[in-house]
C-alpha cells in the first residue's frame, strides 16, 4: 500500500471536473474529497484537514474569493483556484483573497499536479504556514 502524499478538497459544481481530477490525484496517492457547493465544502472542513483546497471561484451558493477569506480561521490549507474567471482583475482578486495559485480552466492535469506537488513540498519545508 502506497503512502498518501496529502489530502485534497475539490470544490466545483461540475461533477465531471470533480471526478476526473479526483481520479488523477487518487492515482498519484492523494486522499481526495469533493464538494459541489461551498456549504458542502464548509461541512467537510469540519471533518477533514486538507493540505490543499482546489476550488472554482464561483459556485451557485457563493463567491470563492469570499469563501477563501472566510475559511482562514478554520484551516491552514493552501487554496488553489481552478476557474473559468480569466480576467487579470479576477486573478488579482483571488490572490488578494489568499490563494496560493490561480489556474485558468481548461487546465492540463499534469500541470495542475506539478503545481500541487510544488505547494506540498513548500509546506513540508515550512515555507508556507498557511
Amino acid at each position: 500500500m502506497a503512502i498518501r502524499k496529502g489530502t485534497l478538497l475539490l470544490v466545483d459544481s461540475d461533477s465531471e471536473t470533480n471526478n476526473s481530477t479526483r481520479s488523477a490525484f487518487e492515482f498519484r496517492h492523494y486522499s481526495v474529497y469533493a464538494a459541489e457547493t461551498y456549504a458542502e465544502a464548509k461541512r467537510l472542513l469540519g471533518v477533514i484537514k486538507p493540505d490543499i483546497i482546489l476550488s472554482e471561484a464561483v459556485l451557485p451558493d457563493g463567491d470563492g474569493f469570499a469563501f477563501c477569506k472566510e475559511i482562514r480561521n478554520v484551516t491552514s490549507a493552501g487554496v488553489v483556484f481552478l476557474t473559468a474567471k480569466t480576467r487579470d482583475d479576477d486573478m488579482l482578486e483571488g490572490i488578494d483573497a489568499g490563494c496560493v495559485d490561480y489556474i485558468k480552466k481548461p487546465f492540463n492535469i499534469d500541470i495542475l499536479t506539478a503545481r500541487v506537488e510544488a505547494i506540498m513540498r513548500r509546506r513540508r519545508i515550512g515555507q508556507y504556514n498557511l
